[in-house]
């Protein structure tokens, strides 16, 4: 008896595989998006323990203080020195979501760029190569420790100093940032792009939108916590920080008051 054997697929059979695959796609792709974020955001945690550890670690060596403040004379930040003979491992230098330097951006870093590289050693930025996508408080160091406490920005009296201070777990110490460090103020406004620029003063270094409105965060108590960016204008900064400033909750934030791209994050 004869029979016809089936040859190959027709035209309209491989268009409905193609689109039915095109449609699986669809349907899966912002599940593994979702899925590879929270993955990043889980390593940049795990990267900033081993952060809070190397803090730890050196305040035990040094009488339970901080390095040296950043001053005028140009010594930059100090941190970067200070702790540099307590871990090998440059990969903990970086968030996983922002790896890759920013060449076109003067050394700065971005949302999901990282600052550097450093062409040669700097006093200002620490060592030739080095690049990183998280920053420092600088009000977290000591002035009496700095090169030239004289040209200490503010008042020496903002400065932590040490991690045994009262409400150590809401002093940021180190974080997602576009830049090694910064100084904060309560007045400082948030950045007009979601890159991370357009704001003014040194608060949009952190306001970095890398893990869906959150920053992920080291307090001077050591440990790690998520950050909203709205609630990095609720932190104690430095030790006359407002922390019910215009750009909070407590002192008559608007949601009109925000940039657009903030304005469906929660308020504090």
């Amino acid at each position: 008896m004869y029979s016809r054997r089936r040859g190959a697929f027709t035209l309209i059979e491989l268009l409905v595989v193609i689109a039915i695959i095109a449609l699986l796609l669809a349907i899966l792709m912002p599940a593994l998006n979702r899925v590879r974020k929270q993955a990043r955001a889980v390593a940049c945690m795990s990267n900033l323990k081993h952060w809070g550890l190397i803090f730890k670690m050196y305040t035990d060596d040094n009488d339970h203080q901080f390095y040296g403040a950043w001053s005028t004379s140009q010594q930059g930040h100090v941190w970067i020195g200070a702790l540099r003979p307590y871990y090998k491992d440059e990969d903990i230098n970086f968030c996983p979501s922002a790896t890759k330097p920013n060449i076109d951006n003067g050394q700065r870093g971005g949302q999901f760029e990282a600052y550097g590289v450093f062409p040669e050693n700097d006093s200002r930025y620490g060592y030739a190569g080095l690049a990183g996508s998280y920053g420092i408080n600088d009000y977290v160091g000591n002035p009496a420790y700095a090169r030239n406490p004289g040209g200490v920005i503010g008042e020496q009296a903002w400065y932590w100093v040490a991690p045994d201070v009262q409400g150590a777990n809401r002093i940021p110490l180190f974080l997602d940032s576009t830049w090694l460090g910064g100084m904060p103020q309560h007045t400082n406004t948030p950045p007009i792009l979601q890159n991370g620029t357009g704001g003014a003063g040194m608060m949009q270094r952190y306001c970095v939108d890398r893990h869906s409105g959150q920053v992920n965060t080291v307090v001077v108590d050591f440990s790690v916590r998520k950050v909203g960016l709205k609630e990095l204008w609720t932190l104690k900064w430095h030790r006359q920080f407002d922390t019910g400033g215009p750009w909070t909750r407590a002192g008559g934030a608007q949601l009109d008051n925000w940039p657009e791209w903030m304005k469906n994050f929660k308020t504090y």
